[in-house]
């Protein structure tokens, strides 16, 4: 590329002369942000005025003035040089410089500053690179390409070196690096050498033969398995910086992660001598996250600290933030008084407020904690929320409501709520933290990463993230049980609606038992109208679907961590602990039973009710007295709240009227009842486990109670009394652990009947040790088989799930059809994926392969012949030959693998694996791919490209509504058509919809437009669609009456059978599709004759004279076509271009043409191009070019392109072999530096309009 002069050329410069400089990217920083401001002022104005825009004038004025260009302006640039660039025109290379000029300005000199592009919070990370990518369309897709990787990974580091390099007071970078030099630093210089050889035509033949070469031509050897990839660019080649407090991306950059959401972080922290100390969280929702969180040091928890941890901003009016935004910059609350105020926002020093330079110290202590925290474990970020909507949410709704309202316990429903107003300011609280959370959830996380969400907290942040980013999965965790009693739903509708459509948007939910799911459930029923709930038995889930959103339902009772509690069980210092506590409590005794009980101090804990019973116990067993000893652990919380601190006092004081009713003269110290309201140690916890003789576990409602777990793990030997409100019990006795023959615990049917509560406590005092430690036994083992591992493992399964297609028997037509359908959006989210660049999911391989084993399955044995049953009587089995569906599949998966894998060369390993499918060998394979690729790149950029489908770009499937486009061909075409070509068009003689074009293609909109029913209607993309209007209303009707006869014909039996061959009967806009063979030729000869004949007839009945219908008879179908008004001939596909050009206001003459096909239904197409631009239309046909194949087809469709082409003095045709020869030169053909740019001159100004590029959303 040229290099253009300093100084702005004037407008009238030949192109070699419009070439802005410096380049972008290619120069070192500049220290002084002031200067880099006005040099980024004149090199958007020089570029401005190079496209000759009607802005120059204006920024030829800003050029003069001294102040640097405002936000607005440089998105006004921005805007100009996305238009101005998608035109792919001889200037489109400047709007580019011009896009990149405002990228390096945004990344390199914003970091620091609150621009209106950059977040509010200290997340620096690829969130804030996705932002720049919203706000500059079309930037992604042409900076980033198949560089993109490298490309976010050295713009990262260069942020991590910047912020590393800077004091806490916040000091100017100094780092003197460009983005260019760190994307050096991570790609060896033979592979950037290899990048420059491929950038002309001939070097890039070359390359085509290169990769023949690596593929054996004799054994058919597969290349190189990603698993033993030596790539130069690898995620574990960067190095690790320092953990930040900021999402910042690590070493497994492009790894999934576990992004666990919850209100309660997993560490307490608490100040000691002016110094912060972090320490270990306590608490089920710790015990079962932590495990998952500690495998990869990348992963990431978000959640809040409450107000008393001083993570927020004090109130400066003198300078407010810019409010918060989503990851596409665009605002969401107005709220802004609770953010994390870091070095890196602000240089304390220059803040003269001593109030605020405390506080801004005493968070850079805090910020200490947290950063070495991270270098250890999982990165811990918090979640800052306004004080005033903290409380509200947590004290108030989550606590005043839900939590009483799921525990089935309205009593404790805050009585104040009984205020409309007063209960809505409480929910919009909640709903701002809600949003808050969801908002921090999308900004820490990438597209692969898996958020999971946790407890009654946050029932909303599904639905929020969601609205912000489709592209996540988001599971839900609820740790509580959820059992609402009705009024729920009477006197709080508006909220209990709410949450019930909330838990609806996660991608799935789980419950501790089958009670909960099956409540949930139920009310989705009753609440829900629209709801569709369908029960999947293979995977015991239910699957809801709701506004067009489909979430599954399971049941993972949770666990513990199995290993860490029999350490400390097993360690001597806790034994003798153990020892020390009997030897306190029960003494010497025998027969005494030391009865244990710990969870937190709640309502729905049972306490109350529990010390009544024991009190009842020892009134009626006083032979108890002074050996029986009930040490309550109750650790105080939430005294804020007026139903929990009434609810301790009252139990406070009925421990003290118990003790002070019985006593024992022989042990005057006895109490029979020990309350602790503060919480033990880990290990003295397990010391009471080991004491004990008898565990009490007994809540009202409880999700699942981990306590009665790390009892009996701990200690098998010792009894368990269980209440059925328990999660625990729940699974327990769904594994039959209680039955009427075999009742390894003792179970309180009803806490709030006393006599039988106090009947447990005696029995459990007095059962044999035998029975105990055989019962203890079997509870020990069945836990140790389902640890905390296997709970989280089957959580974060995907493949319980809606989003992945189970294997499945297939028995009928409508069975295999549906599987296909279910491929088909699997396919989808593969490819809008891929050409987003975004990383690909397990599940979709995973729904792949379990597609091919039915299929496979459902075959019979050694053959890929399907019978399926019909649903008629006669023809009660179609037997389906669905080898290349099965074939595709596997494609799709070994594309799966090598899209996946991190080698630079990973689309050319593709086609190597391609080139082993060639019937006649790789070496074949590449040398068609050469002749090909040879003729793509003589045309280099094509300002058209028409092509036909089934046979041309999609092998022939036998049946056209199992034909799913794979994903491997779709993106290679949308690869194909984005850089390649400006307008790309597929023409066939499917139906848009009703098993049409679009209900088997897989690709985004934005790079084909589609021209169905011979291109009589058209679909260029939601907005814009058209159809030929010169059919009548007459013509309509006897197309209806053919179509109406030809389905009365295929319910007899001797025709029954065209129902599901090939295409069966289409109706078409203008036309019918009638098949009377399939792609394998299963069909005898003489029914298809018998079959063709008949539909002769019933065209003859409906058209005697033959003035309107024309029967045409191919290969594998009969069309029953219209005549036209004004020429008396058929509609064809050159008539259909001539309607898309017409429409969309397009110069056919203008530019380099591609037509593709494979019969010579399409050579309409070549026919009109040809005489349109016929020294610029290039051609490629699927008809086997072999120069030993003498098939009449072929003979005859090549000889007919050939005469067509010479007859206008062109000579640009090559003929492949089959559509995977004709994907292979496409994807080739990509692999390069187009040369040449189509002139702007003759297009007119609607053509922008309906080029699309699509974009990261």
């Amino acid at each position: 590329m040229p290099v253009p002069s300093e100084s702005p050329p004037p407008v009238e410069t030949t192109e070699d002369d419009v070439r802005p400089k410096p380049s972008p990217f290619e120069r070192k920083f500049v220290s002084v942000e002031s200067e880099e401001a006005l040099r980024f002022k004149d090199e958007v104005a020089d570029c401005l005025r190079c496209l000759n825009a009607p802005e120059t004038n204006e920024y030829g004025r800003l050029v003069q003035e001294p102040q640097p260009l405002t936000d607005d302006q440089v998105e006004k640039a921005a805007s100009i040089f996305a238009r101005r660039w998608k035109l792919k025109d001889g200037l489109s290379e400047v709007a580019f410089k011009g896009l990149l000029l405002i990228l390096e300005h945004l990344l390199a000199y914003e970091v620091t500053n609150h621009a209106s592009l950059t977040l509010y919070d200290v997340n620096a990370g690829r969130n804030r690179l996705r932002e720049l990518f919203a706000a500059v369309p079309g930037l992604r897709a042409s900076l980033l390409a198949k560089h993109a990787k490298r490309f976010e990974e050295a713009y990262h580091h260069m942020l991590i070196r910047r912020m590393n390099s800077s004091s806490l007071a916040g000091s100017q970078a100094a780092s003197e690096n460009s983005v260019l030099d760190f994307l050096a630093d991570q790609s060896d210089n033979e592979e950037e050498s290899a990048d420059r050889e491929a950038n002309r035509s001939a070097e890039g033949i070359a390359h085509v033969k290169a990769l023949r070469r690596c593929t054996s031509t004799d054994t058919g050897s597969p290349p190189r398995s990603p698993l033993q990839s030596q790539t130069s660019v690898t995620d574990s080649s960067l190095p690790a910086p320092d953990s930040v407090l900021s999402g910042a991306l690590s070493a497994g950059h492009f790894q999934e992660r576990v992004i666990t959401v919850s209100n309660a972080p997993p560490v307490s922290l608490r100040k000691k001598d002016k110094e912060w100390e972090i320490g270990q969280g306590s608490g089920g929702l710790v015990s079962c996250c932590e495990p998952v969180m500690n495998k990869d040091p990348g992963n990431v928890w978000l959640a809040c600290f409450g107000p008393n941890v001083p993570l927020r901003t004090p109130s400066r009016c003198d300078t407010p933030l810019p409010p918060p935004t989503n990851s596409l910059g665009l605002p969401l609350i107005k709220k802004v008084d609770a953010n994390v105020y870091l070095s890196m926002l602000q240089d304390p020093a220059k803040d003269e407020d001593a109030g605020v330079m405390k506080e801004i110290r005493e968070q850079m202590s805090l910020l200490g904690v947290f950063r070495a925290y991270n270098k250890e474990n999982y990165q811990l970020n918090p979640v800052v929320v306004a004080e005033n909507d903290y409380n509200t949410y947590y004290g108030g709704i989550s606590n005043g409501l839900l939590w009483p309202a799921f525990h089935n316990l309205p009593e404790y429903i805050v009585k104040d709520y009984a205020d409309p107003k007063l209960l809505q300011d409480h929910w919009y609280s909640y709903v701002r933290v809600n949003y808050q959370f969801a908002i921090n959830a999308v900004r820490n996380s990438r597209p692969q990463d898996f958020l999971w969400i946790h407890d009654y907290h946050l029932l909303l942040t599904g639905l929020i993230i969601q609205s912000l980013d489709t592209n996540f999965e988001v599971g839900f965790f609820l740790h509580t049980p959820f059992q609402p009693p009705a009024e729920f739903f009477t006197d709080f509708k508006a909220i209990a609606v709410a949450v019930l459509r909330g838990m609806t948007r996660f991608t799935k939910v789980g419950f501790q038992t089958h009670r909960d799911r099956s409540t949930f459930v139920s009310l989705v029923g009753e609440h829900l109208s629209n709801a569709r709930i369908e029960y999947v038995a293979k995977t015991d889930s239910y699957q809801v679907t709701h506004e067009g959103w489909t979430t599954s339902v399971g049941v993972f009772p949770v666990s513990i961590k199995n290993e860490e509690f029999l350490a400390l069980a097993t360690d001597p210092e806790v034994q003798n602990k153990a020892k020390e506590i009997r030897n306190t409590y029960i003494g010497n005794s025998s027969k005494g039973k030391f009865f244990f009980s710990c969870e937190r101090f709640d309502y729905t804990k049972g306490i109350k009710e529990k010390l009544v019973a024991f009190k009842r116990f020892l009134e009626k067993h006083p032979e108890r007295h002074g050996i029986d000893v009930l040490f309550q652990v109750a650790v105080t919380n939430r005294r804020a709240v007026e139903s929990y601190r009434d609810y301790q006092d009252c139990c406070s004081a009925l421990v003290d009227k118990i003790n002070s009713s019985f006593s024992d003269p022989k042990r005057p110290e006895w109490k029979p009842v020990v309350l602790q309201t503060d919480g033990l140690p880990r290990k003295y916890v397990v010391a009471h486990y080991l004491a004990m003789d008898v565990g009490v576990v007994t809540p009202i409602k409880d999700g699942m109670n981990l306590v009665a777990k790390e009892m009996l793990i701990c200690n098998p030997s010792a009894s368990l009394i269980l209440s059925s409100g328990a999660g625990t019990e729940q699974q327990f006795g769904s594994s039959g652990f209680y039955t009427d023959s075999r009742r390894c615990y003792h179970r309180v049917e009803n806490i709030n009947d006393t006599e039988e509560f106090a009947d447990l406590f005696y029995a459990a005092a007095i059962e044999d040790k035998e029975t105990v430690e055989a019962n203890g036994k079997l509870l020990h083992e069945f836990l140790l088989a389902n640890d905390i591992e296997k709970w989280s493992g089957s959580f974060l399964d995907p493949s319980w799930t809606h989003e992945v297609i189970q294997s499945v028997e297939l028995k009928t037509l409508k069975d295999f059809y549906t599987l296909m359908f279910q491929t088909r959006t699997a396919r989808r989210h593969i490819v809008d994926r891929v050409v987003k660049g975004f990383p690909i999911r397990h599940h979709f391989a995973l729904s792949l392969k379990n597609a091919k084993q039915s299929l496979e399955a459902a075959c019979e044995p050694g053959t890929h012949i399907m019978p399926l049953g019909t649903g008629f009587e006669t023809e009660g089995v179609a037997r389906l030959d669905v080898s290349d569906e099965i074939r595709q599949l596997e494609l799709d998966l070994s594309f799966l693998e090598f899209v996946q894998s991190e080698e630079y060369d990973n689309l050319e390993q593709f086609l190597r694996y391609l080139a082993m499918s060639h019937p006649e060998g790789s070496e074949s394979f590449f040398n068609e791919v050469d002749n090909a690729t040879q003729l793509m790149y003589r045309g280099d950029h094509f300002q058209y490209f028409f092509t036909d489908r089934d046979g041309t770009l999609k092998s022939y499937a036998c049946s056209y509504n199992s034909s799913i486009e794979p994903a491997y061909s779709a993106v290679i075409q949308a690869t194909f058509a984005n850089r390649c070509t400006q307008y790309a068009a597929i023409l066939t003689s499917a139906p848009l919809l009703n098993y049409g074009i679009l209900d088997m293609v897989v690709l985004p909109d934005g790079y084909f437009c589609y021209g169905a029913s011979i291109g009589r209607e058209w679909y260029i993309d939601a907005t814009k669609k058209f159809k030929d209007k010169s059919i009548s209303e007459k013509e309509i009707a006897l197309l209806e009456q053919v179509a109406a006869d030809v389905q009365q014909q295929l319910q007899l039996p001797e025709f029954q059978m065209f129902n599901w061959i090939g295409s069966g009967l289409q109706k078409h806009y203008g036309h019918i599709t009638v098949a009377h063979q399939d792609c394998y030729d299963s069909v005898s000869p003489e029914a298809s004759r018998k079959w063709i004949d008949r539909i002769k007839e019933l065209v003859r009945r409906v058209d005697p004279e033959g003035t309107y219908l024309e029967l045409y008879e191919g290969k594998t179908d009969v069309r029953v076509l219209l005549h036209s008004h004004s020429t008396g001939k058929v509609f064809t596909k050159g008539d259909g271009i001539r309607l898309f050009a017409q429409e969309m206001n397009l110069d056919l003459a203008c530019g380099n043409v591609l037509v593709c096909g494979d019969s010579d239904t399409d050579l309409p197409m070549l026919r009109e191009m040809l005489s349109i631009n016929p020294e610029n239309t290039y051609t490629i046909w699927v008809a086997c070019p072999a120069a030993h194949c003498h098939h009449p087809s072929c003979d005859q469709l090549k000889r007919q392109v050939k005469e067509l082409c010479e007859s206008y003095g062109n000579k640009n045709y090559v003929f492949v072999s089959s559509p995977l020869v004709l994907l292979g030169a496409m994807a080739q053909a990509t692999i390069r530096e187009i040369r040449i740019r189509p002139s702007v001159e003759g297009r007119r100004d609607s053509l922008d309009m309906y080029r699309i590029y699509p974009m990261e959303d």
